[in-house]
């Protein structure tokens, strides 16, 4: 028993040091333009990809390749980094980091470091991921560029998967972790279109996130949690997906997203859990690996 509340607490520890860093450096950007942003619709619908700058067929190569986007606030440059199965016909398993992970490739690179599985492998980099003060200067500027980012994201996974099954992919499973869990669990309810989807360390509701750090740390949000949760709880797209082809996996200790508050979501999708706090969790990634694993085998990638 004291070894595992040792665990705990170490696990919570490192959670709320980094949360104090992220909670300062989240503006008051939502109590102040959620009134004028457009709606998060508005911003996929107006979000493509500059086919005329971005060279599609490079995705077939492996390495990490550019993709230019046309947004509302501009264009945005965003990447992607491919590692090719050996067969053509493999699944396209499409991975998302998590909010301020520089480079965007870490978690990815830890969780599937010298792994064999049989697919084609893509990370994708969200919108306001190239420098370290951006995800929050630029991504949190305003509730519409919060909105930008996974709609910047959305576009890219949309274009992978496509130019993938054209390209004989037989189909397209989704994980990533935090914000990345989130991103998939989005793409899923919006397009409905995957085999599997893996949110790991997340769930839909992100007003609840925001929420519960400024309660930890005593920051005055002028929104209420049920005005918040209008503008940034995804669970409604959630609730599109076929929760047979969900496969979510959270932290018994996550300080971001915590059990209490986030568990009852994954009701119906088998939600499993590991002993892990949010940070921690990337930090070992053997379990998050396992997970994959465990799913893979259960669509049928391994037959």
């Amino acid at each position: 028993m004291f070894p595992q509340t040792l665990s705990r607490s170490f696990d919570q520890l490192v959670d709320k040091s980094v949360l104090y860093t992220l909670n300062r450096r989240v503006s008051d950007s939502l109590e102040r333009t959620y009134r004028e942003s457009l709606s998060f619709d508005e911003v996929l619908a107006q979000t493509q990809v500059n086919r005329q700058k971005t060279a599609v067929y490079h995705l077939s190569a492996p390495g990490e390749h550019p993709i230019y986007l046309d947004t509302p606030s501009g264009e945005i440059r965003c990447h992607v980094r491919v590692r090719l199965s050996a067969n053509p016909r493999a699944p396209l398993l499409l991975y998302h980091h998590g909010i301020n992970e520089l480079p965007y490739t870490a978690s990815w690179g830890r969780i599937f470091y010298r792994t064999h599985f049989p697919v084609h492998n893509v990370c994708i980099q969200a919108p306001y991921h190239d420098s370290w003060m951006a995800p929050f200067a630029e991504g949190f500027a305003s509730l519409q560029s919060i909105y930008q980012m996974f709609a910047g994201s959305l576009r890219l996974m949309e274009l992978v998967q496509s130019h993938f099954e054209e390209q004989g992919a037989a189909y397209t499973m989704l994980t990533g972790v935090s914000w990345g869990g989130m991103t998939s669990m989005l793409y899923e309810g919006l397009f409905q279109n995957t085999r599997a989807v893996i949110p790991m360390l997340s769930s839909p509701d992100l007003a609840q996130v925001i929420w519960d750090i400024a309660q930890m740390f005593h920051r005055p949000v002028p929104l209420s949690l049920p005005l918040m949760k209008q503008y940034l709880d995804f669970t409604p797209y959630f609730r599109q997906c076929d929760p047979q082809k969900v496969f979510p996996v959270m932290g018994e200790n996550d300080l971001f997203f915590r059990m209490d508050n986030h568990a009852g979501i994954f009701a119906d999708a088998g939600l499993q859990t590991i002993a892990s706090g949010h940070i921690t969790g990337l930090w070992q990634p053997q379990p998050l690996r396992q997970h994959v694993s465990g799913v893979l085998q259960t669509v049928g990638v391994f037959d």
